[in-house]
């Protein structure tokens, strides 16, 4: 017997995967070379999977990347997954539900991720507009000196820079 199961959210962004896991608490561990090499179930795990906690028939469930997207890998036969649950562990959930509970902690995190990528915009751009304004701030202050006048710089209640320009005859 074997199951497609579907989400309705595509696991795309491997950070916000990890943090939807660590929510969920499946206990997320990305394969290295010495994970590697303790591992030994039936099928095979390869370096960059993400390992979760949960177990079936096959050993420990993981996360692969296929193209753009990462699929959970795991025995499709639920009624061995339900087998093995009850010999190790009664909190087991089907898989389905496991997806299900995945797919509403990633679309939390996937918010938490935009609203990040967002507040990194808003620094960079601030961070542009002072340097422009630093840009222009030393142009004229340059431009002034050349043409002889002495500066003298202070700043507005507002904010705002205000270069006084003075030149003795």
């Amino acid at each position: 017997m074997s199951a497609v199961i579907k989400t309705a959210t595509p696991f795309v962004i491997e950070s916000v995967l990890f943090s939807a896991l660590e929510q969920i608490e499946a206990e997320p561990s990305v394969v290295t070379h010495e994970v590697l090499l303790s591992i030994s179930q039936r099928n095979s795990v390869q370096l960059g999977d993400i390992l979760t906690n949960r177990r079936d028939y096959n050993g420990r469930q993981f996360f692969r990347k296929h193209g753009e997207r990462w699929i959970l890998l795991h025995d499709r036969d639920e009624y061995r997954t339900s087998i093995v649950s009850q010999l190790v562990d009664r909190r087991y959930t089907a898989v389905s539900r496991f997806l299900a509970d995945l797919s509403l902690a990633y679309d939390t995190s996937y918010q938490q991720h935009l609203e990040q990528v967002a507040e990194n915009e808003r620094i960079r751009l601030e961070q542009e507009r002072r340097d422009r304004v630093e840009a222009t701030r030393q142009q004229a202050i340059a431009k002034a000196k050349a043409q002889g006048y002495s500066v003298k710089e202070s700043k507005t209640s507002t904010g705002q820079i205000q270069l006084v320009l003075t030149r003795t005859v």
